[in-house]
């Protein structure tokens, strides 16, 4: 019985130690020149044994793909399954989530690197990572959207019809990690403050004024909107 259930537990593990070796292989490889034998060598199986999980490499890129960023996509779907409270404060601790997650993870860097390096190349790939990944972490940040807006707190904006909005700052953080690593490194904290005020700023009802003018800067011109300071012009 015991070793029955020993035999049991490891058919259960096998997919995620796959994806586990998998996600190795393509981060090293990419997805084009990644071979299932390597995959298959670094699990400790045989090539057939991954068919046994996934049909194809295809598949299993997917499958890589979706479990690693499986704690991004629960954090936004449990914040967001009955929201309750301040629809700005969500947002706060499911953007907090996110850079960590996003751009101060190795794994999680990886994968944005592959997908703009693979997806485009494959349409097909591509539609079903829109569809089954991206799709509903965008319908999941239009809720917060529309319920922030259903309750006050948030004006009718286009960040409704276009959730990425929100989230378009992240990716570049995690853009730029990528690009740069640590030798120009990004403030991390003031850049996620810099962010969420930007989406106070531009969500809120009644959102704060802009600051008063620092000092050599005059009044506002003729015809700016209000709030909106300029430089005064130097005469001749």
């Amino acid at each position: 019985m015991a070793v029955a259930g020993q035999r049991r537990r490891r058919k259960e593990e096998r997919p995620g130690e796959i994806v586990e070796a998998a996600f190795e292989e393509f981060a090293r490889s990419g997805f084009m020149a990644t071979k299932l034998d390597d995959v298959a060598a670094r699990a400790g199986i045989t090539k057939g044994t991954i068919y046994l999980y996934f049909p194809s490499k295809e598949d299993l890129f997917l499958a890589t793909m979706h479990e690693m960023s499986r704690p991004s996509r629960e954090h936004l779907a449990a914040l967001t399954a009955a929201p309750q409270g301040s629809a700005m404060a969500i947002l706060r601790t499911h953007f907090a989530f996110e850079y960590e997650q996003m751009v101060e993870d190795r794994r999680t860097r990886e994968i944005i690197r592959m997908l703009l390096a693979e997806v485009s190349r494959f349409p097909d790939l591509a539609d079903r990572w829109r569809a089954e990944v991206i799709g509903p972490e965008v319908e999941a940040l239009r809720r917060v959207v529309r319920y922030g807006i259903e309750r006050g707190e948030f004006r009718p904006s286009a960040a409704e019809e276009f959730p990425h909005l929100l989230f378009a700052p992240v990716i570049m953080a995690c853009t730029w990690r990528l690009m740069f690593g640590d030798d120009h490194a990004l403030d991390g904290p003031a850049y996620l403050e810099g962010h969420l005020d930007l989406l106070e700023r531009g969500l809120m009802c009644g959102s704060r004024p802009n600051p008063p003018p620092s000092a050599g800067e005059g009044a506002p011109r003729s015809g700016a909107g209000e709030g909106t300071t300029f430089p005064e012009r130097s005469r001749p």
